[in-house]
């Protein structure tokens, strides 16, 4: 009995952190040549915050994307400042700006193919990578 329960609570608290990790990891998207928050990202990023509050060891990457429209340079300068956007919208909810750092991908790294409405969306993004501070 002690074993089954000690498996379930090990099976609950793993699947915990899974949640935590999807969370923090969910993606956020921009409108076309744009760096603010849209109103379905500020959901996303409101769900992070509770989170990162209690776990202040809890560092994180912000990788900002572009589409493929535009020049290279722009989409590099365009993808920080929505990596900038993101990590200010979690400074001005009270973080610590040394828990964050930044990083633009421009149109290098697409998650969809296609020169179409659909596949852009889904390219300007910013995505979240954990550093450190979540076990596991």
């Amino acid at each position: 009995r002690e074993r089954a329960e000690r498996e379930a609570a090990e099976r609950a608290a793993r699947e915990a952190a899974e949640r935590v990790r999807r969370a923090l990891e969910e993606r956020v998207h921009f409108d076309y040549d744009q760096a603010s928050i849209r109103s379905d990202a500020k959901a996303v990023l409101d769900a992070k915050l509770p989170i990162l509050r209690d776990n202040p060891a809890i560092r994180i990457r912000i990788e900002g994307h572009c589409d493929e429209r535009g020049s290279n340079e722009y989409n590099i300068a365009l993808g920080s400042r929505r990596a900038e956007s993101v990590r200010s919208y979690f400074i001005d909810a009270g973080l610590s700006p040394s828990r964050f750092e930044v990083v633009s991908y421009g149109e290098e790294r697409p998650l969809a193919s296609g020169a179409n409405e659909g596949a852009w969306f889904q390219n300007r993004r910013g995505e979240f990578r954990i550093l450190s501070g979540l076990g596991g």
